[in-house]
């Protein structure tokens, strides 16, 4: 546990730019809050190795919107029902799902396009938010989180040692 802490702050307290630590985040929602073994999952996957974005971000992220994609299972349930019933759409789904892609995809369960839909506006929103939350973070935060006692405690214990050690 102290080792995903202490990676957590390196990154955030790394040399990569803000948008690639919210890229991270952004596409940790994606992959969270969706099923797990998706086909759309596979191309999250390449676009994390695309970006670069920071893989500890992106790993340390992935649980917790886990977590919320189990919450909203209900709700995406409904969403993904909703858009598979749509009669304008009906067309479109049949025959995407006759393609090789559209049967892959799992989109004919709505389960998986429902959970897909929140997590894409989930992602949308997400990335300007941690973008400025690290921007701040280390603009403004990171000289008054230092001057916390419990931060100076930290410092002086074993946690301090293995982000030292981490670090180098």
């Amino acid at each position: 546990m102290l080792t995903i802490l202490v990676k957590l702050f390196k990154a955030l307290n790394s040399e990569q730019s803000p948008g690639q630590l919210a890229g991270a985040v952004s596409l940790a929602a994606i992959i969270g809050v969706t099923p797990l073994l998706s086909l759309h999952n596979v191309l999250v996957i390449l676009l994390v190795l695309w970006f670069r974005v920071n893989l500890t971000m992106f790993i340390v992220a992935w649980p917790l919107f886990t977590v919320l994609g189990l919450i909203l299972s209900q709700p995406a349930e409904s969403i993904g029902l909703t858009i598979l019933q749509a009669q304008s759409l009906v067309p479109m789904w049949e025959s995407f799902y006759n393609t090789v892609v559209g049967r892959w995809s799992n989109f004919y369960h709505a389960g998986v396009i429902g959970s897909l839909v929140i997590a894409l506006g989930l992602a949308i929103v997400l990335f300007p938010i941690s973008n400025r939350a690290v921007s701040l973070y280390r603009d403004k935060w990171l000289e008054k989180v230092e001057q916390y006692r419990i931060v100076k405690l930290l410092k002086a214990s074993k946690f301090w040692q293995v982000y030292q050690s981490l670090s180098n």
